[in-house]
């Protein structure tokens, strides 16, 4: 069982909370904060290749990498914005999607024919389609409660989306019967729904997490949580997954047993987002305004 984390580097790119990151092929990281603001850092210096000041005009709840040349936004100005990376290395406004929900956009997932799948506070779950160039909305989901977190399957092309009251399973195969199954398993964090592996996924919240089953699509284990979790990282070659949120602490777990080992103290806030570098590496963004490079020991 790992034991520790062990700090690489302590990064102040943010003057407010770091939200979340996404992590491009190259490995350079992409990193989005409350003050509207994308900072792009290379993965080996940590040194700033680009800064997109005025992304968005409210808090940025998530980003989704589709490839190197092209990632998408979404935010607390009801927006979708995808960028799209020209000839001099810098990432440029590619589409403005504005007014599809009617409150926070918490997170979206940004596809391989350039679809996009988003879910929001106003109970819903949108799939845009990108036609002639602009994006339209085809198909509309709603959810029972507001959405904080979508996860696709592609392998069954099944979507699972989870809120503060049940997570819902939809078949993306039949848009008109579309819903599955509700289970009650609740979600808090737009980060706090993982697979875990082609079994099982996990969702933190309530001050526990819970394990799922992908194909029976029913709660396997409960596990009680010290805080209520915001973010989770699964590392599926060494069989971890790891849990932050309303707290200073990061909570490493045995993905096979469940057994847990407590790190203390990782950021002085709570934490917003943990994510895996290609190479390992763990990087985590907190309440603090910092961004913190780990290595696990």
């Amino acid at each position: 069982m790992t034991k520790t984390l062990s700090l690489i580097i302590a990064l102040n790119y943010n003057n407010n909370p770091v939200n979340s990151f996404g992590i491009l092929p190259s490995n350079n990281i992409i990193s989005i904060s409350s003050e509207g603001k994308i900072i792009i850092f290379d993965n080996k210096f940590y040194q700033i290749i680009q800064t997109i000041r005025l992304a968005h005009n409210n808090i940025i709840f998530d980003i989704s990498i589709k490839d190197e040349n092209n990632f998408a936004t979404c935010s607390g100005d009801k927006s979708i914005k995808t960028w799209l990376k020209t000839q001099d290395n810098k990432y440029e406004l590619n589409h403005n999607i504005s007014d599809i929900h009617e409150n926070d956009i918490h997170k979206i997932i940004f596809l391989e024919d350039n679809s996009i799948i988003s879910c929001s506070k106003d109970e819903k779950i949108k799939i845009l389609k990108l036609i002639n160039n602009k994006y339209i909305c085809n198909i509309i989901l709603n959810h029972n409660s507001p959405v904080y977190s979508i996860l696709y399957i592609k392998e069954e092309n099944i979507l699972i989306s989870s809120g503060t009251k049940s997570t819902l399973f939809w078949n993306l195969n039949d848009v008109l019967n579309s819903f599955i199954v509700s289970v009650n398993a609740v979600c808090y964090g737009k980060n706090a729904l993982r697979k875990i592996d082609d079994e099982r996924f996990i969702i933190g919240g309530a001050e526990k997490i819970q394990i799922l089953s992908i194909k029976k699509k029913e709660i396997i284990k409960e596990i009680e949580t010290d805080f209520l979790v915001w973010a989770i990282c699964v590392i599926k070659d060494r069989k971890l997954f790891l849990c932050g949120g309303v707290s200073d602490n990061i909570m490493i777990f045995n993905s096979d047993n469940y057994e847990k080992n407590l790190i203390i103290n990782c950021h002085n806030n709570n934490i917003r987002s943990i994510s895996l570098l290609k190479d390992g590496r763990i990087i985590t963004g907190s309440e603090d305004s910092r961004t913190k490079i780990w290595k696990i020991l």
